[in-house]
């Protein structure tokens, strides 16, 4: 059984329907699946899908490069509000930072405000966050440092360094691995595929982004996911049932399922 633990099924990007993509995704085993929002009309999406379908469980938040179309100040009552009448919202994301459009002073200010806020949400309502770090690793391990979340989480689709991913397990977070780990070129995201501990290594698409190969250019799907464990499995010189269980299993321990 296959847990997709990052995708955006709702996104516009898709011809189909969700039941249409739900029913594919469980007749290719993947059992689970992690909707997560990137602002709070995203996350009301989350919220209704994983209500209506068994084998789907959210998350919600407002991303970095959506501080500019929410509302800071209602953020909190309307994130706690969407977690207190759902018991299947397993965590506050995605959030975090990305300095890849913008890296201004201002932006980034504003970008950690945000993180720094739904993080103290998390907390209060007992959830790991999903973690958005686009070049911004190091500015979210400093802030995480800081302001801990009390439940850990995953650093969602990681692109960042092997010495990066060390630091960040040993501070208790996960590390999501997606389609990048199959590019022929992507060095690092492989090396880092070889290094994560057993225990610390999710499994996520987030489609419709990031098609691994040999989808790459095309809309990206949860059950692509298998190219995703099959490229793990080589690099780790391990059996892809293998892969394919202890990820499923860290996936639902990451999200007390």
């Amino acid at each position: 059984m296959i847990f997709d633990t990052h995708c955006h099924i709702y996104d516009s990007k898709y011809e189909e329907s969700i039941d249409e993509i739900i029913y594919k995704c469980l007749s290719f085993d993947v059992g689970l699946m992690m909707v997560v929002g990137d602002n709070i009309v995203d996350s009301k999406k989350c919220d209704e899908i994983s209500k209506q379908y068994n084998e789907v469980y959210s998350a919600v938040g407002v991303h970095p490069e959506e501080v500019d179309t929410d509302d800071f100040d209602k953020m909190e009552e309307q994130l706690t509000s969407l977690v207190l009448n759902n018991n299947k919202i397993k965590a506050i994301g995605e959030i975090g930072l990305d300095y890849y459009w913008k890296n201004d002073e201002d932006t980034k200010s504003k970008q950690k405000k945000y993180f720094i806020k739904q993080i103290e949400i998390a907390n209060k309502l007992d959830l790991p966050i999903i973690i958005h770090a686009r070049d911004s690793v190091t500015d979210c391990i400093e802030i995480l440092k800081e302001h801990p979340c009390i439940n850990k989480g995953v650093f969602h689709c990681f692109s960042g360094s092997v010495e990066q991913a060390q630091i960040i397990i040993k501070m208790g977070y996960y590390i999501g691995l997606d389609g990048p780990v199959t590019y022929k070129n992507s060095k690092t995201p492989k090396e880092v595929a070889k290094i994560v501990p057993s225990d610390k290594l999710v499994i996520e698409t987030d489609s419709p982004y990031l098609p691994p190969v040999p989808y790459r250019g095309k809309t990206n799907y949860p059950y692509y996911c298998k190219e995703i464990i099959q490229e793990i499995a080589i690099i780790r010189e391990a059996d892809y049932k293998e892969i394919e269980e202890l990820t499923f299993e860290n996936g639902k321990r990451l999200f007390k399922i």
